[in-house]
This record gives C-alpha cells, sequence and structure tokens, in this order.
C-alpha cells in the first residue's frame, strides 16, 4: 500500500488490546502468509496496518475490481483491465458531456485535504499536520 508507512512493533504495539478471529481458505491464508514473509512483516502487522487505513480514511485501501477470474473464465488480469477500461470510458463520456469536471492538480489537492480534514473533525481526530512542501504551494 503505497504512502503506508510501517512502524517496527518488536513485540507488538503497546495500545494492542482486541483480538480478531477470522475464517478462510487455507490455500489463500498459506499463499498470503508467504508473501507476507517476503515482505518482513508478519499477519498481524499486515492486518493492523489494513484496519488503521480503514479507520484513518474511512475507505478500503486497495482496488476491488468487478470481475474476479471465476465469476468472467477469463484470466484476473484479462477482467480487471475490460472492468478499467469500461470505467474509464465513462469517465471519459462524462467529462465529454460535463457531468464531470476536471480540476488542477493543485484544486484537487486542496478539495481532498479539505474533506479529509472535515472528516477528522468529524470524528474528533487531530489534524494531520502538512509537509511543508504542501504547504509551500498553497
Amino acid at each position: 500500500m503505497p504512502g503506508v508507512r510501517l512502524e517496527n512493533w518488536a513485540n507488538g504495539p503497546s495500545d494492542v488490546d482486541a483480538t480478531i478471529q477470522l475464517r478462510m481458505n487455507s490455500t489463500i491464508k498459506d499463499g498470503a502468509f508467504a508473501v507476507l514473509r517476503e515482505m518482513g512483516i508478519s499477519p498481524s502487522e499486515a492486518v493492523r496496518v489494513f484496519m488503521t487505513q480503514v479507520y484513518k480514511t474511512r475507505t478500503l485501501p486497495l482496488v476491488i475490481a468487478a470481475d474476479g477470474p471465476e465469476d468472467s473464465g477469463q484470466p484476473a488480469e484479462a477482467s480487471y483491465t475490460e472492468w478499467l477500461r469500461t470505467r474509464l470510458q465513462k469517465n471519459i463520456n462524462a467529462l465529454d458531456s460535463g457531468e464531470m469536471k476536471s480540476y488542477s492538480n493543485e484544486t484537487a489537492k486542496a478539495v481532498l485535504h479539505a474533506r479529509l480534514e472535515a472528516r477528522r473533525s468529524k470524528m474528533n481526530l487531530p489534524a494531520k499536520v502538512r509537509p511543508k512542501s504542501d504547504m509551500a504551494a498553497s
């Protein structure tokens, strides 16, 4: 997950006070655990990072494709590519018709920052400190 900072929790973070149990396919679990070992993080750390991002952003920190390989009979990459192509064409049509507006990168960043700060405020979370590079651009 780009932009996610992993903290070094040798024995776990000190504020851990809850346990999560879940059931899943053992093939998926074994494969995922192998990938996590290659990345150098534990399954618990991966779940903590995922849940922290859900909490902080109120979104799922991943892309969900419309069709999986088992749904379409195609390889996962092909079904995702088709879904993405359809989605992009829909957005292009909306831009061309004026239904959707296009914004400069700076404006989009400012709007996103304002929305995130409004969510943080609503959830009584501390305001995120903007990096100096962002402040200079404002």
